[in-house]
């Protein structure tokens, strides 16, 4: 019997981006309708606070899905915001003043 420890110690998951900042004006998403839980990701719209400008964001243009987040990267260069599914999920559009 081996009492070794393993040859694979763990290792703690690099940290997620946040050297920017976003407003979320938009999310489409799959949603489990019992969880909530998203299923799919389709695309985020959201407005850089650093340049102003809005985008719209898929996976590999603009978004990058990992284990622990979303990743949201500004066109511009801007800058990074990682996003948590709870936070995706929660997401609500606020409503338009008149």
């Amino acid at each position: 019997m081996n009492l070794q420890p393993s040859s694979s110690p763990l290792r703690p998951s690099p940290p997620v981006p946040d050297n920017g900042r976003f407003d979320l004006l938009d999310v489409n998403a799959l949603q489990d309708p019992g969880s909530g839980r998203i299923v799919h990701l389709y695309s985020l719209v959201a407005r850089c606070l650093s340049c102003e400008l809005v985008f719209k964001a898929q996976e590999g243009d603009g978004l990058v899905s990992t284990s622990a987040a979303r990743v949201l990267r500004c066109p511009t260069g801007c800058g990074e915001q990682a996003f948590r599914g709870s936070v995706l999920r929660q997401w609500r559009q606020a409503p338009h003043a008149l």
